[in-house]
This record gives structure tokens, C-alpha cells and sequence, in this order.
């Protein structure tokens, strides 16, 4: 798979780590038999998706995902001939503004009151403007895509999204690494359900 500059890896390390929580949703094709995958290869994601300029590769993922396909009872195979499945993912980010009131109460719930005008020489009521706080946080979107070996067709696609929080320690950041990798194959259509 293609791999990232040591500055960009730097910012994939952070990705999933993030304090709030993590968004996970899939999608799976109704038709396909879940129960009959026993193995998977990874190959590399779209092309015209890994080409873009906010769309990073990251072993410590693949390594996680890797970790929670097997727990799943699936192997790991090297080559299509004896794959079941085909397995590529990819990282994209981004970045959004938040709003955010006044941490303080007493700040929060006062909404004017007496002042008094230099120019005028005198004193007036006037509405306060709430103080908004204006931040701008990184998003980072995990795409995990499975597709059947035998046909080429995508069978499922999960999705999470999370914060980025760049301030945790290394261990603390493979931690959510590990947590969101989990909670994206989760959404896999388990033996019971599969069909």
C-alpha cells in the first residue's frame, strides 16, 4: 500500500484519537453471502480517491483492522487466488468550524445591562452579544471497503468519523486507533446475520 512522509504520519497518528465520539455507519450488499468469507487480501483503495490531497494511508490502521478481521475468524491470504474477499481502506480529512458559548454561567446567562457612553455622557441599557468561542477541528473519516473476489462487485462499506486530537501520547492514540477499528468492523455483517 502506498505509505505517507514522516510529516504526514505524523498527522495520521492523531487521527483517531480524538475526545468525542466516534460515528460509525455501513452499508452491505443484501445478496451476497457474509458466511461464506473465510479469507481476505488487502489491495489498494480507488484510485481516484488515493490520489487526492486529503486522502492518507496508514499501516497502524491497516494493522488494527487486520487484528479485528482475524478476531472475526478470517485469514489472511496473499494473493486473489485464494482471497474470498478483497479489503482496501483509506483515511480522508478535513477541517470544520465550531461554535461554542461562554464556559461561564453567570457570562452565559447575562444578556445586557447598564452602560455608560463616553460620548453621550450617559448611561444606557444596552443587549450584550453572547461571547461565541470560534475553533476550527480536524475531522478524519475511516472508509473500510470489502469487495467479492470472484465478481469485483463492493459487497459492504463502513464509514467512521472522529476528532482528531493531536495532544495524546503515541499509546493513548493507537489505543482509539485499535477502539475505532473495532467499532467500524463491528457494522460487518456477523455469521447469524449474514444473508
Amino acid at each position: 500500500m502506498k505509505l505517507v512522509t514522516a510529516l504526514n504520519l505524523t498527522c495520521l497518528l492523531g487521527i483517531l484519537s480524538g475526545c468525542s465520539s466516534m460515528k460509525a455507519t455501513s452499508e452491505h450488499d443484501k445478496e451476497f453471502d457474509f458466511s461464506q468469507i473465510q479469507s481476505y487480501q488487502w489491495i489498494d483503495g480507488p484510485e481516484e480517491i488515493l490520489d487526492k490531497a486529503d486522502t492518507y494511508i496508514n499501516e497502524d490502521i491497516q494493522t488494527a483492522l487486520n487484528s479485528e478481521l482475524i478476531s472475526r475468524g478470517l485469514q489472511q491470504a496473499s494473493d486473489s487466488a485464494t482471497a474470498d474477499v478483497q479489503v482496501a481502506y483509506y483515511v480522508k480529512l478535513r477541517e470544520e468550524q465550531e461554535y461554542t458559548d461562554s464556559t461561564n454561567p453567570a457570562e452565559r446567562d447575562f444578556s445586557g445591562g447598564i452602560v455608560y457612553s463616553r460620548e453621550s455622557s450617559s448611561w444606557s441599557y444596552a443587549e450584550r452579544e453572547p461571547d461565541v468561542n470560534i475553533y476550527t477541528v480536524e475531522i478524519g473519516t475511516l472508509t473500510v471497503l470489502i469487495y467479492d473476489t470472484k465478481t469485483g462487485n463492493r459487497v459492504w462499506r463502513g464509514n467512521l468519523q472522529t476528532k482528531i486530537d493531536r495532544s495524546q501520547p503515541k499509546d493513548k492514540r493507537q489505543a482509539r486507533i485499535n477502539e475505532a477499528a473495532k467499532k467500524i468492523m463491528a457494522r460487518l455483517p456477523a455469521a447469524k446475520d449474514r444473508r
